[in-house]
């Protein structure tokens, strides 16, 4: 029997991972798979080792996993694939593929413009956009970031940067060093709400105060928007055919 297990990093906000939770249960529920359960990296229950071996224990021969991660990084690369290999020690005779984070494609770039729309932004060249995502020590991150940005500035037609939460180049360097646009749309690309964004209204408002020639729009960040449930199911697919063609070898 065949399971597919989807693993999100998990909130410190108890209403964040409820969120995610009402998401991936629809995702679920609009998939195919026979069996299918979630699991969480940190802070939140079930763990990614209890949600994969439950899923063993009531039948599973064949676990896919995926990552409900926006872009590749220390988490998709090393942290998931390190539970799934305890996984893999108890229970050497399951099979148990991994699929890829949500990663960069029209799906996600859709999700970016409307959240820029949502705010106003109209594409003048008045108005400038700073994507900010949380930052990684993998720069396989920072490369498919700096691809998204490109992707939407070939868009809106106006300029693009990134910035990030926790690594260099820090966002709010950026906002402060920003004098070519009248306007800044800033949008978080995150899936969670919570801490990181009530940290980044403060941060504008205090560079308001600094600079109150400048106006920066705050927009809402991508979320588990229902487009995505879509893209998880493909990555699930995907990661299926990949191990199916592997046994053929």
């Amino acid at each position: 029997m065949e399971a597919t297990v989807f693993i999100s990093h998990g909130s410190r906000s108890e209403q964040g991972n409820k969120v995610f939770v009402s998401f991936i249960e629809k995702v679920i529920s609009a998939g195919q798979s026979a069996m299918a359960a979630y699991g969480f990296l940190e802070n939140a229950r079930p763990t990614i080792f209890e949600s994969v071996e439950s899923s063993i224990l009531k039948g599973a021969t064949s676990v896919t996993v995926v990552p409900v991660l926006l872009l590749p990084g220390i988490h998709a690369n090393v942290d998931i694939p390190e539970e799934l290999e305890k996984v893999s020690l108890k229970y050497p005779e399951v099979t148990i593929c991994y699929g890829e984070p949500l990663g960069v494609n029209d799906t996600i770039l859709e999700v970016v413009l409307d959240r820029l729309k949502e705010q106003g932004f109209s594409g003048s060249e008045s108005e400038g956009v700073l994507l900010v995502g949380h930052g990684s020590r993998d720069p396989l991150a920072a490369t498919e970031f700096e691809k998204l940005a490109g992707r939407v500035q070939g868009k809106v037609h106006t300029k693009v940067e990134t910035g990030y939460i926790t690594t260099q180049p820090f966002y709010g360097e950026n906002l402060m060093a920003s004098h070519e646009s009248k306007k800044v749309y800033v949008l978080p690309f995150l899936l969670y709400t919570g801490g990181f964004t009530v940290k980044m209204e403060e941060t504008i408002t205090n560079i308001l105060v600094q600079y109150p020639e400048k106006e920066i729009v705050l927009c809402e960040p991508i979320g588990f928007d229902d487009r995505l449930g879509d893209l998880l199911l493909q990555r699930a697919g995907e990661a299926r055919k990949r191990r199916k063609s592997l046994v053929k070898l």
